[in-house]
């Protein structure tokens, strides 16, 4: 079992190699592949971090939401529609996200971990996921996971 992050989806949505080819790699090899509700959101985002600093140069999130009260979020429509068959395509199941709010912030002291990380790492404690597929160096903090590629 495996869970994977938002990065890995979004290197294997772009086609960013090696990256993506890794990414398919420990796909093909999981008997099983989990995600949840943060990543699915953080994923979305991104993508929409990634069009907007593609199509108009914008980075900054008070400029993003500008562009997004203007033209709608119609632009981002095909790019979701895309992550959705991407996690039907390798079987990816979205988790519901388990973590208590004291939780959530013991781990984020204890082990250096930005609050959407850390309520990953708890989800994959909760479910007993033991892998996590990312290309971020700091779950390799977390002593119940094994990150991979």
């Amino acid at each position: 079992m495996i869970y994977v992050d938002a990065n890995a989806i979004v290197y294997l949505l772009h086609d960013v190699r090696p990256k993506s080819d890794q990414v398919i790699d420990a796909l093909s090899r999981s008997n099983q592949a989990y995600t949840s509700l943060r990543t699915i959101e953080e994923t979305s985002y991104i993508l929409i971090r990634i069009y907007l600093g593609k199509h108009y140069g914008i980075k900054g999130i008070h400029k993003i939401r500008e562009i997004i009260n203007q033209k709608g979020l119609g632009f981002i429509k095909d790019e979701l529609k895309a992550m959705r068959g991407l996690l039907s395509e390798y079987n990816i199941i979205v988790l519901q996200d388990r973590a208590e709010v004291s939780e959530i912030h013991e781990t984020m002291i204890k082990y250096s971990l930005l609050p959407g990380d850390a309520i990953i790492a708890l989800t994959c404690r909760h479910y007993g996921i033991d892998t996590i597929l990312t290309f971020d160096e700091d779950f390799k903090r977390i002593p119940w996971l094994k990150v991979i590629p």
